[in-house]
This record gives structure tokens, sequence and C-alpha cells, in this order.
């Protein structure tokens, strides 16, 4: 069952890579930027960055143009399509690549690793976690910062959100797309089973793609302990990628941490 959801997930990312960002919207990349400026200036010095699921890179590039020398990697080849595409529009460089954060040895360290948008919640197994934590210790000076972005799933909990129309958008070519979301907790194990129906309608074709994936559901808690055992100390925890926002369990839709490596 494994294999055939990673499969399903490589096809949704496919299908939906082009129009990532539009979909997530602009305003994400101008509220988080500001964020993460922020942290990387209190908790430097920061120059030299890791981002281990960089995706479309949308996120990284403000930062590049602020002088930050960014390594990205990802798992999904279409994503880093786009990335490419996306640094050569902005007319900066940066080194992207394939890599998987539970396995990526760069032989180098940096001032500060981001894992965000709730990459990190798709290890859902400890053991893969534990490893992707390992990665991000090993890649870092000590003393280096680590932005760790996760779902808040006690609000989640809280209010369900389990059936939703999540997007419904028309690009500028006019290509529709539609995601439904259809999405149930299993507390017993700690998962989130997410699944999604896209629909890309395009002048001549209707893509429709269904991708399954578990998630973990982590607790400040026990986030905060998978840290400290990996060698890291937290010490900032806030709502959302947006400045200013604390976090709060029954109300934040992120769980953000911010962590020292030892």
């Amino acid at each position: 069952m494994g294999s055939e959801r990673d499969k399903a997930h490589r096809q949704w990312y496919r299908i939906i890579a082009k129009h990532y960002d539009a979909l997530c919207g602009p305003s994400y990349v101008s509220k988080a930027y500001p964020f993460l400026i922020d942290i990387m200036r209190r908790r430097g010095p920061v120059k030299d960055v890791l981002d281990p699921a960089c995706g479309t890179f949308a996120l990284d590039i403000p930062l590049v143009r602020r002088g930050y020398h960014i390594v990205g990697r990802d798992l999904s080849p279409d994503m880093l399509r786009v990335a490419r595409e996306n640094v050569s529009k902005a007319r900066q460089t940066a080194d992207l690549g394939i890599g998987d954060m539970r396995t990526l040895r760069l032989g180098r360290t940096f001032d500060a690793v981001l894992c965000l948008g709730t990459a990190f919640n798709y290890l859902w197994s400890l053991g893969d976690a534990r490893k992707a934590l390992r990665t991000f210790h090993m890649h870092l000076r000590r003393g280096g910062v680590l932005v760790l972005d996760v779902t808040n799933f006690d609000a989640w909990i809280k209010s369900p959100k389990n059936v939703l129309v999540q997007n419904d958008y028309r690009a500028e070519d006019g290509t529709r797309i539609a995601i439904y979301a259809l999405n149930e907790q299993d507390l017993a194990t700690g998962t989130h089973l997410a699944r999604m129906i896209t629909a890309v309608q395009g002048k001549e074709r209707l893509d429709i793609a269904v991708d399954e994936a578990l998630l973990k559901i982590w607790t400040k808690e026990t986030l905060a302990g998978a840290l400290r055992n990996a060698g890291f100390r937290p010490v900032e925890w806030w709502g959302d990628l947006r400045l200013g926002i604390r976090y709060q369990r029954s109300r934040s839709p992120r769980l953000i941490v911010v962590a020292v490596r030892d």
C-alpha cells in the first residue's frame, strides 16, 4: 500500500507542480518572508541555509535576494523543475537538486535549516522522523538554528476540517483547478490520513489525480521531546509563518518550533 501511495503522491505533484505557487497564494510568501528574516537576524549570524524540502523554492527566493546562500533539496523532480524556473525568472542562482531529508549527506554544515510547509509531517513513522532530525543535526553548526513547521492537529481535531473544498482556482491561462480534501485522524496511531481529489481542466484535456498520504500528528510536547533527543534545544514556539503569531494549542493553524543545535 505504501508504494501505491508514493506513486499516487508523485503523480499528484506532476499534475499540480506548475500551479502550486498560485494555489498557495502570493500572500503566503509575503507573510513568511519577514517571519524568517526576523528569526535569522535574532538567532544569527546566519548566511548559509539548507532547505531540505524546498518544493518550488518560492519561500527561498526573497532570502536569496537578501544575500542568504541557500541550498535546496526536494524529492519531487517536478517541483524542482518549477524551482529552477522560479530561480531563473528571479535572475538568481541556487544549488538545487534531488534529495531525501532522511538520508541527505552534503558533507558540510549550515547556519540554519528550514523545514517548512508540512514536509516533516509526511514522515509518519518515528523512525523516519528520527532520521530526518539526525540529518538536520548533522548539517547544522553548533549553535545553528532549525525552523521546523508542522500542522497543528490539536486545533484540527477540536474543529474538524475533514471534508472540504480546499481550492477552486482559475489560472490566467484559463486552466481550472479544483481540490477536494477528505481527511481522517487515527489518534491511536497518531496519524492523519490526507486524501485529495484534484481535477485540472485545461483547454484540451482534463487531468484527475487522487492522492492519499499518511501524516504524523505532532503535539508541542512530543515534538519538543523528539528534538531534545536529537540534540536540539527548543527556544521559540509560533502558531503561523507570520510575525507575532504565538502558538495556541486549540487555535493555531501551524505548530512552528525554532530550535538551536547543542
